[in-house]
C-alpha cells in the first residue's frame, strides 16, 4: 500500500441542539423534515427554505404555482398571488395579503393612506397631517364625544334616547341636582340643564356612567411618564429606573458612569463628539464619510461602510477590510454579546449576518423583504427594520435574529421613515417622518404607538439618535436637542454636519448572558425558540457541520483500489488522492479522529490502515462482511455479513466482535446514525430501527417500489434518499415518519450515493454530481472514473504536513527524515540519523547494549 498523500480528517463529535430539530413548530408555521420550523406561508411557495427542501416537496400544484383553499381552478401561479386580482374562486389567493389590509388591526386609516392608532382617531391632534382623522369636528365644552367620534349636542344628552354606544349620553346623573346627595357624584358636582355634572380630581377619569371617578393608569398611556419602569398607585404613580441607571426627580433615569459621547464622522474622519466639551475626537481618518457607522464598545471595535462594496473593521489604530463586493450597504449594526455584525443590503434586498473577524457571512432574511434601516436588541434577541413591501406599503418589521417569527409592529405608508434607532434601556424604537415632520415611537412588542407631531417646522432632519431623557438630531444648521417630555424646548448645540449620530455608552450596549457564547457556532444568530436560544448558520458555500463549525464540503469516495478525496471550494474543484491499495475494496469508511481507514474486501476480510503511521490490521468480524460503518463517537465498528444474515459490531478498544441481530430473511443494508444513536436496517422492504449499541429493532416504514441503487442517510437532516427506477427521487424523513415524491420536475439521474443538507450527491455514467436540495441546482460535477464503490461525506478537515513513509519493522525512521535505519543502530554510539536522533536518551532506552529492548 503505497500513501501518495495524506489529510488528516478530524470530525468533533460533539452533537448540539444547533437549531432547534425536533421542537414542537406553532400553529402558523410548517415543519421541515428535518425538524427547523419555517412560516406557514412558506410551504409550497415555489422557493426551497428548509435545509433539506422539504416543504417545496408533496405539493399539490407544481413549482411556481400555489393551491387555492377550495374550487377552479386548484393552482395559480405564485406572481398572481396577493396581486390584488382574485384569481382563485374562492379568491384565497387574495388572502391575508399584507398589501391589501393597508393598515395593522387596530389601527384606523387616513385618507392619505397613514395608518394611526384607533384610539388617536378624533382626538383633537392631527395625527393624519390632512386633518382626516379629525373630520368628525370639534365638540364644545358641554357637547359628548362618542367613543365612534360622534359629537352629540347639549341637546343630545339626557334626551332619553341612547346614542353612545358606552351610554355616556345618557349617565345616571341625569335630572339629578347636586344639593342632592352630591347628584351622585363620587367627587366633584356641578348643576347643568340636563341634570348633574360630575368631574374628577387629578389621576382619575370618569367613567361611563357619568357618576363614579376611576383611577387613570398612567403607566398604560402610550407614552407614560417613566423612561424604564413604571408602577401604578390609586391616583398616581411612580418610576424606577435599570441597572447602570438613577432616578432624578420623579420621572428621569441618568446613566452612570462615562459621560456621553456620540460616535459620528466628520469631514472623512470617524470620531466622537463629546457632549461635555462639545469637542471631536478623532478615531480614524479614511477620507470619505461612511453610508453606515457600528461600533462593539466592549471589544474597542468600530465597523463602517463605503460606496465601493466594502465593510471595515477598526481597532487600536488599525483597520482592515471584513467583506468585499457589498454593494448596497444601507445600514451596519453589531450585536455586542456576540460580536457579530448585521447589515441590510439594498441591492440584493437582504439582511446579512458576519463574523467579526471577516472569516464569512450568511443571509438571514432574503424572502419577500425589502429592507432599509436595521436595529438589533441582542439582549432580546430581536431584530427590527424598516422594509418596503408591495406597491407603496412601508412598514416596521421585528424578528428574532435569525429571521424567524416574522411579524409588521407598524405600517408606516406614505410617512416617509427614516433613520431609525433604539433606546435600549427603554425598550423604545424612534425613527423620523420627513412627511409628518415627526418623531414616532414604538415599544420593541409594538405597543406604546405615539407621534411627537410637528417636532421638525423649520427644516427636514438628517439623523436622529435618543439616549436617557433626550432627543438629538442634526439639520443643515448643526446638532440639536430636545427633552422628551417637553419637545418645544429646542437647544442648539453645535454648528456642524454630522451624517450619521450613535449614542455611544455603554448602557447602549448592556453586558448580559448570550446563548451564542458556549454555542460552538462559526455563525451563531439568537432566537426566539427555546430550549437553545440560538441557531448557528454558515455562508452559502459552506456546510455547518454537528459543532456548529462551517466547513466547504468535502466528500471521499473509493474505487477498488483507491481512495480519493474532493472539496468544493467556491467554484473551485480541489481532488487529492488519499491512498492506494492492491486489495480489492467493496465497502470504506473513516475513523475521522482516529485516522483508520476502513474497508471490507473481496472475500470479506475486514481491514483498517492507519492514516499516521501505515500500519495495517486486520479487524476481527464474526462472518465475513461487506459492509463497514464506524461509529464516530465510540469509534467502533458495524458490519453487515456478506450473506446479508448478521449485522454486528466490533469493539475497536477490546477487539472482540459480537453479534447485534440475526435476521431471518435478508438484510440489504445498514445506515448508521452515530449522533442520534440509531442503527436502521433496510430487511424485506422495511426500515428497521434500532438503538445503539444494540436492542431489539422496530419496524419504521416501508420502502415502496424498486430502488435503483443504493438507499443513502442523510445525518444533517435526519432523512433517507433512494432513486427509484424511473429516477425518481424519494425523501423518507425519519423524523415525521413519513415518505415523499419529489416529482418529476427534478430529475437525478443514476442513484443517490451521498447526502448532507442542504447538498444531495449522485453517481451517474462515472461523474459525480452535487446538487443544492433547496432549488434543486447542479452545484458541480466531478469526473470519477469506473467502478466507484461509495461516497462519504469528509465532514471536518484538517490539514497536516504529509505523513512520513513507514519503516518496515525491525527498523526505524529517523526524526524529521525518510531515513529509516535499523534497530541495532540505536544508542550504538555512532550517528546514523542526519540529526543524531538514534543516540539520544540512549541511558533511558538502553540500559546496556547488548539487551536492547524492541519497544517498536
Amino acid at each position: 500500500m503505497e500513501l501518495l498523500q495524506f489529510t488528516c480528517l478530524l470530525l468533533l463529535i460533539s452533537l448540539k441542539c444547533l437549531t432547534g430539530f425536533g421542537q414542537q413548530c406553532g400553529g402558523n408555521q410548517w415543519q421541515c423534515d428535518d425538524g427547523a420550523c419555517l412560516p406557514l406561508s412558506w410551504h409550497c411557495d415555489g422557493n426551497g427554505d428548509c435545509m433539506d427542501g422539504s416543504d417545496e416537496m408533496a405539493c399539490p400544484c407544481p413549482r411556481g404555482q400555489v393551491a387555492c383553499m377550495a374550487g377552479p381552478p386548484g393552482c395559480v401561479s405564485t406572481s398572481a398571488v396577493c396581486d390584488g386580482q382574485r384569481q382563485c374562486s374562492d379568491g384565497s389567493d387574495e388572502f391575508n395579503c399584507p398589501e391589501n389590509q393597508g393598515c395593522l388591526q387596530g389601527d384606523w386609516r387616513c385618507r392619505n393612506k397613514i395608518c394611526i392608532p384607533k384610539d388617536q382617531y378624533c382626538n383633537g391632534a392631527n395625527d393624519c397631517v390632512d386633518n382626516s382623522d379629525e373630520a368628525c369636528g370639534q365638540c364644545g365644552p358641554m357637547a359628548v364625544r362618542c367613543p365612534g367620534g360622534a359629537c352629540l349636542t347639549e341637546d343630545e344628552r339626557c334626551d332619553g334616547k341612547l346614542h353612545c354606544s358606552d351610554g355616556s349620553d345618557e349617565p345616571s346623573t341625569c335630572g339629578r341636582t347636586c344639593s342632592e346627595e352630591n347628584g351622585g357624584c363620587s367627587h366633584s358636582c356641578v348643576d347643568q340643564p340636563w341634570g348633574a355634572l360630575c368631574s374628577c380630581p387629578k389621576g382619575h377619569r370618569l367613567s361611563a356612567n357619568g357618576a363614579s371617578c376611576l383611577d387613570v393608569d398612567e403607566c398604560a398611556l402610550p407614552y407614560g411618564p417613566c423612561m424604564h419602569f413604571c408602577v401604578n398607585t390609586p391616583g398616581s404613580f411612580y418610576c424606577h429606573c435599570r441597572d447602570g441607571f438613577q432616578l432624578q426627580g420623579t420621572t428621569y433615569c441618568y446613566a452612570k458612569g462615562n459621560y456621553t459621547k456620540f460616535l459620528t464622522a466628520k469631514k472623512g474622519t470617524i470620531g466622537f463628539l463629546n457632549l461635555k466639551t462639545l469637542r471631536f475626537e478623532s478615531i480614524q481618518s479614511i477620507g470619505y464619510d461612511p453610508l453606515a457607522l457600528a461600533f462593539d464598545l466592549s471589544r474597542s471595535s468600530f465597523y463602517w461602510a463605503d460606496n465601493q462594496g466594502n465593510i471595515y473593521k477598526a481597532k487600536e489604530q488599525q483597520r482592515r477590510i471584513l467583506y468585499h463586493g457589498q454593494y448596497g450597504v444601507r445600514s451596519l449594526v453589531c450585536d455586542w454579546l456576540t460580536g457579530q455584525l448585521y447589515w441590510t443590503n439594498q441591492k440584493t434586498r437582504s439582511i446579512h449576518v458576519g463574523a467579526a473577524d471577516g472569516s464569512g457571512f450568511a443571509t438571514v432574511l432574503a424572502k419577500n423583504i425589502d429592507p432599509l434601516e436595521l436595529v438589533l436588541l441582542p439582549i432580546e434577541s430581536l431584530l427590527f427594520w424598516i422594509n418596503k413591501g408591495p406597491g407603496d406599503k412601508i412598514t416596521l418589521e421585528r424578528s428574532g435574529m435569525d429571521g424567524i417569527k416574522q411579524e409588521s409592529l407598524v405600517v408606516l405608508t406614505a410617512q416617509a421613515p427614516r433613520s431609525l434607532t433604539l433606546d435600549v434601556t427603554a425598550r423604545r424604537l424612534y425613527w423620523m417622518s420627513d412627511f409628518k415632520k415627526s418623531i414616532e415611537t414604538v415599544r420593541v412588542d409594538g405597543s406604546g404607538r405615539y407621534s411627537f407631531l410637528e417636532f421638525f417646522k423649520r427644516r427636514p432632519a438628517q439623523s436622529l439618535a435618543v439616549f436617557e431623557r433626550w432627543f438629538y438630531w442634526t439639520d443643515q444648521k448643526g446638532l440639536w436637542r430636545s427633552p422628551q417630555d417637553r419637545p418645544n424646548q429646542k437647544t442648539f448645540i453645535q454648528r456642524t454636519t454630522l451624517p450619521v449620530l450613535e449614542a455611544y455608552h455603554e448602557q447602549q450596549q448592556p453586558k448580559a448572558p448570550s446563548a451564542c457564547v458556549k454555542s460552538g457556532c462559526q455563525l451563531c444568530m439568537l432566537t426566539l425558540d427555546p430550549p437553545a436560544g440560538f441557531t448557528c448558520t454558515c455562508p452559502d458555500d459552506k456546510l455547518l457541520m454537528a459543532d456548529g463549525s462551517c466547513e466547504y464540503p468535502r466528500f471521499a469516495y473509493a474505487t477498488s483500489t483507491t481512495l480519493n478525496l474532493f472539496e468544493l471550494k467556491g467554484k473551485e474543484l480541489i481532488k487529492t488522492k488519499l491512498l492506494t491499495t492492491d486489495d480489492v475494496m467493496e465497502s470504506f469508511d473513516i475513523d475521522w479522529r482516529g485516522d483508520w481507514v476502513y474497508w471490507a474486501n473481496s472475500t470479506g476480510h475486514v481491514m483498517r490502515w492507519s492514516l499516521n503511521t501505515g500500519q495495517t490490521e486486520t479487524v476481527p468480524t464474526l462472518r465475513p462482511a461487506c459492509v463497514v460503518l464506524v461509529d464516530q463517537k465510540m469509534r467502533n465498528l458495524y458490519w453487515l455479513s456478506c450473506d446479508e444474515a448478521c449485522v454486528g459490531v466490533t469493539n475497536m478498544d477490546q477487539g472482540y466482535p459480537r453479534r447485534l441481530y440475526q435476521s431471518g430473511s435478508e438484510v440489504r443494508d445498514v445506515y448508521l446514525d452515530w449522533q442520534r444513536r440509531r442503527l436502521y436496517l433496510l430487511e424485506a422492504g422495511w426500515i428497521l430501527s434500532m438503538r445503539l449499541p444494540g436492542g431489539n429493532p422496530r419496524k419504521v416504514l416501508r420502502v415502496e417500489g424498486h430502488v435503483a441503487g443504493r438507499i443513502v442517510l442523510d445525518l444533517q437532516s435526519n432523512t433517507l434518499l433512494w432513486n427509484t427506477e424511473g429516477d425518481d427521487l424519494k425523501i423518507m424523513s425519519l423524523l415525521k415518519s413519513q415518505t415523499h415524491l419529489v416529482g418529476r420536475e427534478w430529475n437525478v439521474p443514476g442513484s443517490i450515493v451521498a447526502a448532507h443538507s442542504p447538498l444531495l450527491v449522485s453517481l451517474f455514467n462515472d461523474v459525480i454530481t452535487v446538487w443544492d436540495r433547496r432549488d434543486r441546482r447542479r452545484v458541480h460535477d466531478v469526473p470519477v472514473g469506473p467502478g466507484v464503490v461509495r461516497v462519504i461525506v469528509a465532514l471536518d478537515v484538517k490539514e497536516v504536513p504529509p505523513a512520513q513513509p513507514v519503516c518496515t519493522s525491525p527498523s526505524v525512521r529517523c526524526r524529521g527524515s525518510t531515513l529509516c535505519i535499523s534497530q541495532t543502530q540505536l544508542c550504538d554510539t555512532l550517528r546514523d540519523c542526519p540529526d543524531g536522533f538514534d543516540e539520544e536518551s540512549c541511558i533511558t532506552k538502553c540500559p546496556n547494549r547488548g539487551r536492547y529492548i524492541n519497544a517498536f
